[in-house]
């Protein structure tokens, strides 16, 4: 194929045209924020997603979407699931269509992973505490689930106790005695939200209770 410089394009094109202006390319940066404007009058979102998902939604979700954008709502939605969505999503894509909508569409379609409220896993050991300053209770178990806002922990039995002063209360004097635990049972599991906490090294194998006979 024979190949044609720029000054004999423009000469050809010249014999066959009465006139031929030729400019040079020119390049436009626009800040993201205008240009979003303009995808969004253009209908250009640029968000990929499996769109098809959409039918799975639930009809709830796609209804709360829909009193939100077409701040109304449909009677007996829940009647027909299927021909409800229908509706919504047609009058959504045809009159109230936006970068906004899509955007919300799409963090309904891939959700995303909540940070973890907490740090555990099943089986790890912490301490539960419960009461106030004076009469506080700290107990040692495991984690048995990982619900979404709290966690399922059973304390640990205890197999044995040793006082450091059994004579204690012969002599009004103090006794410090130990609960060592028993780690292959536990007592009846409980849902936890808060006041757990990783433990100490000292806290692993027993707690004290500290009995004052002198007062």
């Amino acid at each position: 194929m024979e190949q044609f410089t720029d000054e004999q394009l423009i000469a050809e094109m010249n014999k066959r045209f009465e006139k031929v202006v030729i400019t040079k390319k020119r390049t436009f940066y626009i800040q993201d924020d205008c240009w979003n404007i303009v995808k969004e009058f253009a209908g250009i979102y640029n968000i990929t997603t499996k769109w098809n998902k959409l039918e799975k939604l639930g009809v709830d979700k796609v209804h709360d979407i829909f009193k939100i954008y077409a701040k109304g709502r449909l009677s007996n939605y829940k009647k027909n699931p299927y021909e409800a969505k229908k509706i919504i999503f047609k009058h959504l894509f045809t009159t109230r269509k936006s970068f906004k909508l899509m955007t919300d569409l799409n963090d309904l379609l891939n959700p995303k992973k909540e940070d973890k409220v907490f740090d555990y896993n099943v089986g790890d050991e912490v301490m539960y505490s419960t009461g106030n300053t004076w009469g506080s209770c700290t107990r040692l178990g495991k984690v048995i689930k990982i619900n979404k806002s709290s966690i399922t922990w059973a304390e640990f039995e205890v197999s044995h106790k040793v006082s450091d002063n059994p004579n204690g209360c012969q002599f009004q004097q103090f006794e410090e005695v130990k609960h060592y635990y028993d780690k292959t049972k536990t007592m009846k599991p409980k849902c936890i939200r808060s006041n757990i906490y990783k433990p100490e090294s000292y806290q692993v194998d027993y707690y004290e209770v500290r009995h004052d006979w002198g007062r």
